[in-house]
């Protein structure tokens, strides 16, 4: 098998969530039982395989293949999503992908966990559905084309403004297509081939990361929270940062002192 691309999933064993692993202790993994994909949706591991380092992180998650043996050492204490699967396949080294937001995976770890637990009549085809979805959007990221220069160019003015005025609730595509005199269309066009991303998830992306970093500092409630980042609602900021982070923002806080 070259890729990814050629698995056929059989069933999702097991979707955990791993906090808080000790920092700067090397363990070793010997002849993995199953397949893998691992998202270290906050904090910095690194995997060495066959010699090489393969560094997981938010937006580098990794498809980790069975049979295979590794060492892993967490540079970064955080919390790390695994999908544990059988397939059929064979790969020999770790395949890391480059993804530009991490909230798909978040959304389809949390419905794969949700579908475990209840286990209704047909969880498996769903659970498996899930994971499909993931692999998909991994094997979209890793073929992505660099946007030209002039594309990037025109979107500056978009990009400063979210970048300066994140909190501005008002925010919208025609707006922001406005801002770089172009059509809402052909924005949205040049925004997803230059990020990855549709303009409102790369700014609520940008939200979310202003979001995390009150959290882990002074603040007075999370409605204050939600109205620093441009939510003029509690329960959309909350929907919105569970979605991105897997947590509710009282949980992210709590965690993270």
């Amino acid at each position: 098998m070259d890729s990814v691309s050629d698995l056929v999933v059989t069933r999702v064993v097991a979707a955990n969530r791993l906090r808080n692993s000790p920092v700067g202790i090397t363990t070793y993994r010997k002849n993995r039982d199953r397949w893998a994909v691992a998202l270290k949706v906050k904090g910095r591991t690194v995997y060495t395989v066959g010699g090489k380092e393969v560094v997981a992180d938010s937006l580098h998650p990794v498809v980790m293949p069975k049979g295979c043996s590794y060492y892993w050492t967490c540079t970064d204490p955080g919390e790390c999503f695994f999908i544990e699967f059988e397939a059929e396949g064979a790969l020999d080294y770790f395949e890391s992908f480059e993804i530009s937001d991490p909230a798909p995976i978040v959304t389809a770890f949390s419905k794969i966990e949700k579908s475990l637990s209840a286990k209704r009549p047909y969880y498996k085809q769903e659970c498996r559905y899930y994971l499909y979805e993931i692999l998909f959007f991994l094997l979209k990221s890793a073929k992505k084309e660099p946007a030209h220069p002039h594309v990037l160019s025109v979107l500056k003015p978009a990009e400063r403004y979210i970048m300066e005025n994140y909190f501005d609730s008002t925010i919208t595509n025609d707006f922001l297509a406005e801002l770089c005199g172009i059509s809402t269309v052909y924005f949205r066009k040049c925004f997803e081939a230059a990020h990855g991303v549709s303009p409102i998830r790369y700014l609520h992306n940008f939200r979310i990361s202003k979001a995390k970093a009150i959290l882990r500092s002074d603040y007075d409630s999370v409605e204050q929270v939600a109205t620093s980042v441009g939510y003029n609602s509690i329960y959309h900021f909350s929907k919105m940062f569970r979605q991105y982070t897997g947590q509710s923002p009282s949980q992210y806080a709590k965690a993270s002192r």
